[in-house]
């Protein structure tokens, strides 16, 4: 039986350029940005807040994003500056205008808008804040944007020490960004001396839930030019943002060190290439096989505990009881159909882990055939106008799908041949295209073929 598949059934549709713009349009990109999301709901804000002039003033209902907020700079010698990157955030559905964003307190500052910046849904825009101490001791701001004409209103906070002691720390803030709540995550940090004269290390203490430091210990002195490793950890017990300062005692101001980071919920997910595997018919003595990939796509491992078969006449390999995937690792199940007698031999697969919507059930089906009896479907479609590394044939047993992979790797010919048919059975084929960057199209037009009862 041959079907041939009309030119315009694959990519007059969707040629390789196509489908990168329908990938790209399609292709939802998730900006983990742990920062605290701030809503705007007409925010009054008074001159004596602000020391400003004038009436208090509104914004209109607005969604903005800063990262890190609040920014710590921990200790910074007087006399010295030090500079993080604040990230401004379109999180809201409609655009707006950004007017200005500014930095109240002693000895900070706010640079690098190119004012006015229109913000549209997701997008951002990088500042430089700058923390230049006069004076020792603990100081403290705000940072404050317009939106459109509107006054400048509070949306962050700025913190930092301006220290005198001769003592440093690198990094002076620790960002451990976005960590698994239970499995804790370590920095190291080191502590110099760049005086002429001893420093004495009176006491060191971390605050702010989840933080915690090791490797230093107190009373101890540091001679001229030495230094020390010591280690920073966040181990979050629950989700969401967390800030806090590591402080260490001298003589003088106490040297501190910013700490932020987010906890995020570890969870396991297996997910398989497919749900469905089908053998068509297949002759007996004949054992055809056909993979399914299993990919854990959470952030926590995957435990599998058990892997059970239905169907005698199948069996499976590669995959087994107490495997284990770490998040992004996969694996390959094998499933043979070897029939041992004619008709319909459905089955299936069950994957028991502790990843959500387990267990995880794959469907088999498949026909045994005599060895007289075997039938095939020719398939036949047009060359594709665009430039193509080659072809994958589907096929279903349902109209739409759901479809199942015919041949494992691309072909470069224009023709198939679909040798595990079974008699009076109907079948549901679409063939998609593959680019150099290994970029599938979308499926071409369905062509039904029924195959003939011997």
């Amino acid at each position: 039986m041959r079907v041939h598949m009309k030119h315009d059934s694959i990519l007059e549709r969707a040629d390789a350029r196509d489908i990168l713009r329908s990938a790209a349009k399609h292709t939802t990109i998730a900006l983990r940005n742990f920062a605290v999301l701030l809503m705007i709901f007409g925010t009054v804000v008074t001159s004596g807040c602000m020391g400003l002039t004038g009436k208090p003033s509104l914004i209109p209902s607005i969604a903005l994003a800063l990262t890190p907020n609040p920014v710590d700079f921990g200790s910074v010698m007087v006399g010295s500056s030090a500079n993080q990157t604040l990230t401004v955030t379109n999180s809201g559905q409609g655009k707006f205008t950004l007017s200005t964003v500014s930095a109240s307190g002693p000895g900070f500052t706010i640079s690098g808008l190119s004012a006015p910046q229109t913000l549209a849904s997701g997008q951002s825009v990088n500042l430089t804040v700058v923390f230049k101490p006069t004076a020792a001791g603990q100081e403290s701001g705000n940072i404050s944007v317009a939106i459109g004409t509107q006054g400048p209103q509070l949306v962050g906070s700025l913190n930092g020490v301006g220290s005198t002691t001769a003592l440093s720390v690198a990094p002076s803030v620790v960002s451990f960004g976005n960590v698994n709540v239970g499995s804790p995550v370590t920095q190291s940090l080191r502590l110099t001396n760049s005086s002429s004269a001893s420093v004495a290390i009176k006491s060191v203490s971390a605050t702010g839930t989840g933080f915690g430091i090791s490797g230093l210990t107190t009373p101890q002195t540091l001679t001229p030019n030495e230094s020390v490793n010591f280690t920073a950890e966040f181990n979050p017990k629950t989700a969401g943002n967390e800030t806090g300062a590591i402080s260490i005692g001298t003589a003088g101001t106490p040297l501190t060190v910013g700490l932020n980071g987010a906890g995020v919920s570890s969870a396991a997910e297996l997910v398989a290439s497919t749900t469905s595997l089908s053998f068509g018919s297949v002759t007996i003595g004949d054992a055809p096989t056909q993979q399914v990939t299993l990919k854990n796509t959470g952030n926590a491992k995957a435990d599998i505990s058990s892997v059970s078969l239905t169907g005698s006449n199948y069996t499976v390999s590669g995959v087994t009881s107490n495997l284990v995937l770490a998040p992004d690792q996969s694996a390959i199940l094998t499933v043979e159909f070897g029939p041992k007698t004619t008709g319909s031999l459905p089955g299936k697969v069950t994957i028991s882990s502790n990843a959500a919507g387990s267990p995880l059930v794959i469907q088999l089906s498949g026909t045994g055939a005599d060895k007289n009896q075997t039938q095939s479907v020719a398939l036949k479609w047009d060359q594709s106008t665009s430039r193509v590394a080659g072809y994958f044939v589907y096929r279903s047993s349902k109209p739409s799908g759901p479809y199942a992979k015919l041949n494992s790797q691309e072909s470069s010919e224009t023709s198939y041949t679909d040798s595990t048919v079974a008699s009076g059975q109907t079948y549901f084929y679409v063939v998609t295209s593959v680019n150099s960057e290994n970029i599938e199209s979308i499926f071409s037009n369905q062509v039904s073929v029924t195959v003939p009862s011997q």
